[in-house]
């Protein structure tokens, strides 16, 4: 059926609030058909270029090459055609597809190196720093083995600038951790790692933490190996997106002497490899789940019957772990021999087989919450609890087997049988409904979203908790449930973006305001700003016009005073600020945007001023703040104003990360002026070229 572009509009929008997946795939592909097919090609490239994000975030990027080749080839034919800030996407983008490219063994290794050489190319007419061309350089060298090569463009690319096209603070470490690594250099690369680790972007704090297993375990370091694994699974359990990262957290069970810790992960994540991300993701999980399976094989549990959850409606048939490690074994050489086919080497079948055979070293580390017998022990309270849900059963008493069952869930979501923990739990929750009391089966619908949330489905876990705070027969929450507030916040982390999790984190700031949490409030209402979609905000209407009333009122709460006493919480509060600054900003209401980062740049001042010392974070921000600033004041066509902030923030910024920024605005601005010799002086000192100029002047 053919669809009106309003329609598209309308879908496209909706896509925003959908859980990666089968559905939001089809959803986007289905918005890309119907656009070409209206001839809508600017929506269609702004589609696909989204699509392109969607699908490399999630566990399918080849997918992400077609909408990024269809993308770039379009914007080849008519760059004027499409937006400001599209080339430099683009250009962002391309890190994405060298990255993914050579771990599809089909794919021919020359063209991962044309991709990097147009790679090269684009960025150096653009002006741009090679730091990110020899950062995927580099990786792609330790990937098929040429590690003095590898090493070569290690050492090139620590000595080279970074740019605005460089990755964050956390995924630079880490490609670096990965290539010292691969050279032996275990103790530089705990040096380099480890003031990283507690970074943050879609890949991080888990790529890092992951990387950095090995090199803890092999120079004694077992807490801080157990600590980073504990760091690293928590954000990989749900997203099968990081199943390379999962292989590596398997390889750091068999050798840190936790094969029993590491068959609970194989048990529960066996399923991801039916939809891996990449075939070296998948040779990897399954070589490292090679050497889990061994270890217990020689201790005996060849035998042991293996359960697996269900997955998308289908569920693995019981395996015994040597038969496992069989089935993985061939795969993951049979792949290795694929890639080193492509190759033209050995490396990759070294690689697997070593891993495959790894064996502990040193001591046992131990890790919180996997003692040597908790399975058994799990094992005969989930016997004990089914034996008592059957007589109960069997008497006739409905309420209490009910109670049982909720019972034996816990104990089932205890022991990471997640499948029948929600089996156990929904049957609970029916009885419970039928005839036991509000407040107990409320307590079972939380069980059911923390055995969602455990297992990844993030959509069920989502509409159980919205059940559970919507239930319009009785507002009140059972005592031994979190406080509605935090219960708010954990529905809209499930959502994700759009709408209806701005709308989550907007009811949880109002619950923390009445229960006097200032820093929870503040928290939640960036959070609401931040999660918002910028398109919506002309209008200012529905949740947006209510989340920006009470960003206003509650900053005018705050602000009440001069100077405003807001020193416990200046970060929040400057927070608050910035959030509502991007939102009024995508409507043109530059004027309230500049007042507000006005008032920000003061808060930050007055704070770093009393303490000095303690606020290095504070620092950061100002130079942002300021940076923001001066960038709104020349859209006011105010240049004075904008020379004071570009000044201010060239000050604060002291030769760090934030000194380029700062000093390609002031270039800007003294270009306005006339002030050409020292707008020359400026880039000479900061290595900013004319083509980064003007890309920033156009965007």
């Amino acid at each position: 059926m053919s669809r009106t572009e309003q329609e598209l509009r309308e879908l496209f929008r909706s896509t925003r609030a959908m859980p990666d997946g089968a559905a939001r795939f089809a959803a986007l592909d289905e918005v890309i058909r119907h656009a070409d097919a209206l001839g809508l090609v600017e929506f269609a490239f702004d589609v696909r270029m989204e699509a392109t994000e969607v699908f490399q975030r999630s566990w399918a990027p080849a997918k992400a090459f077609l909408t990024f080749s269809w993308c770039l080839a379009a914007y080849d034919r008519e760059p004027g055609r499409f937006e400001g800030g599209h080339e430099h996407t683009l250009l962002w983008q391309f890190k994405w597809m060298v990255a993914s490219v050579h771990q599809f063994p089909e794919i021919p290794l020359g063209r991962s190196e044309d991709l990097l050489d147009d790679m090269e190319r684009r960025y150096r007419r653009g002006g741009h720093s090679p730091h990110a061309v020899l950062q995927h350089r580099g990786l792609l060298a330790e990937a098929v083995g040429d590690l003095a090569r590898a090493q070569e463009y290690y050492e090139q690319m620590a000595l080279t600038r970074r740019d605005s096209l460089s990755d964050c603070s956390g995924c630079v470490p880490s490609s670096q951790v990965r290539t010292l690594v691969a050279l032996g250099r275990d103790e530089e690369a705990i040096r380099l790692g480890e003031p990283a680790r507690r970074s943050g972007c879609a890949e991080q704090p888990q790529w890092l933490n992951s990387e950095l297993l090995l090199p803890y375990l092999r120079t004694g370091r077992g807490e801080q190996a157990a600590e980073a694994h504990r760091v690293a699974y928590r954000r990989i359990r749900g997203n099968p997106a990081d199943l390379g990262e999962l292989a590596s957290n398997l390889l750091f069970c068999a050798q840190s002497g936790n094969p029993g810790h590491g068959l609970d992960l194989i048990e529960r994540h066996l399923g991801w490899l039916d939809r891996a991300r990449t075939p070296l993701a998948e040779m990897e999980f399954a070589a490292a789940a090679v050497a889990v399976l061994s270890a217990l094989e020689a201790s005996g549990d060849g035998e042991l019957l293996l359960r697996f959850p269900t997955v998308q409606g289908r569920r693995r048939p019981d395996t015994a772990v040597a038969g496992l490690a069989a089935e993985l074994r061939e795969r993951a050489f049979g792949l290795a021999a694929r890639f080193d086919e492509r190759n033209g080497n050995g490396y990759q079948s070294a690689r697997m087989r070593e891993w495959a055979a790894a064996a502990p070293i040193g001591e046992p580390v131990p890790l919180p919450g996997s003692g040597g017998d908790l399975r058994a022990r799990s094992g005969e309270r989930v016997h004990r609890l089914t034996e008592r849900v059957a007589v109960l059963v069997a008497a006739g008493d409905a309420p209490a087997a009910a109670r049982a069952r909720v019972e034996l869930a816990e104990a089932l979501l205890a022991a990471d049988r997640l499948a029948e923990a929600a089996q156990a739990a929904e049957e609970a929750v029916r009885e419970l409904d039928r005839q036991g009391p509000p407040a107990e089966a409320a307590a079972c619908r939380w069980l059911l979203v923390r055995i969602g949330e455990e297992s990844g489905e993030r959509g069920a876990a989502a509409e159980r908790l919205r059940e559970l705070l919507d239930d319009p027969g009785d507002t009140a929450l059972p005592a031994a449930l979190p406080p509605r507030p935090e219960l708010e916040v954990r529905l809209a982390e499930l959502l994700g973006h759009g709408g209806d999790a701005a709308a989550r984190f907007l009811a949880a700031a109002r619950g923390f305001a009445a229960a006097d949490r200032t820093t929870e409030r503040l928290g939640a209402l960036v959070q609401a700003m931040w999660r918002h979609p910028y398109g919506d905000t002309v209008a200012e209407t529905g949740v947006l016009r209510d989340i920006l009333t009470e960003a206003r009122g509650t900053l005018d709460t705050l602000l009440d005073g001069s100077p405003p006493d807001v020193a416990p919480h200046t970060a929040e509060v400057v927070a608050v600020l910035r959030g509502y600054v991007d939102q009024i900003r995508a409507a043109g209401r530059h004027r309230e945007a500049a007042d507000r980062l006005l008032t920000a740049r003061t808060l930050l001042e007055h704070r770093l001023a009393a303490d000095p010392a303690g606020t290095g974070d504070l620092t950061e921000e100002l130079c942002d703040v300021l940076t923001d600033l001066g960038e709104e004041y020349l859209r006011l066509n105010d240049p004075p104003a904008a020379e004071e902030a570009a000044r201010a923030a060239l000050v604060a910024a002291d030769d760090t990360a934030y000194t380029w920024d700062a000093a390609l605005l002031l270039v800007r601005v003294l270009r306005l002026r006339g002030a050409t010799d020292e707008a020359a002086a400026v880039m000479a000192a900061h290595e900013i070229t004319e083509d980064e100029v003007l890309e920033a002047d156009e965007y």
